[in-house]
């Protein structure tokens, strides 16, 4: 007599299928933020722009001043459109590994400027060598901990799953 055990509960023989990626274009993204999002992001342009208007206005006549506040706002803006990008660019697809690559060499060549450049009129600013080293210094600590977390560090070039950003889907290989 021969007794077969079966099982109250179903077996996958083969892995359910992935959905299709999602890509997205600039400024049409998967998930549509909320109106406040967008209300948000305008408040604070308007804020940015207004202070930026009124510094120039206030700087109009002094040069180094006014060449200060545009080139600041000139990097604010750049580095808003390369994250804005960079979040864009999906993490797990090996197309765009090179352009990914790219975009987070501009966001720190950017940011690197930003800070060098605030630096440079904080320490301007600052009454004795002691304090203008001290800003030298804590910006540079500043730009080293920022370039460890963004290329260094062991998780920089991976996906949030943990497999390496170029390793090739099962999909794409077929």
């Amino acid at each position: 007599m021969e007794t077969t055990a079966a099982t109250s509960f179903p077996v996958a023989r083969h892995a359910p299928p992935r959905p299709a990626p999602q890509t997205a274009q600039l400024g049409q993204g998967p998930a549509r933020p909320g109106w406040g999002h967008w209300a948000l992001l305008a408040a604070a342009f308007l804020l940015l722009t207004g202070s930026f208007a009124w510094g120039v206005y206030q700087s109009r006549h002094r040069p180094r001043n006014l060449a200060f506040i545009i080139v600041t706002y000139y990097l604010i803006a750049l580095l808003y459109c390369c994250l804005a990008k960079l979040d864009l660019l999906r993490r797990d697809d090996p197309a765009v590994a090179a352009e990914r690559w790219r975009v987070r060499m501009a966001v720190w060549c950017v940011s690197v400027a930003l800070a060098n450049t605030i630096a440079a009129r904080v320490a301007d600013a600052m009454p004795n060598g002691g304090l203008k080293i001290a800003v030298w210094v804590f910006t540079s600590v500043c730009i080293g901990v920022g370039f460890y977390f963004f290329f260094v560090r062991a998780g920089a070039g991976r996906r949030t799953d943990g497999r390496a950003l170029r390793e090739v889907s099962p999909e794409q290989r077929v």
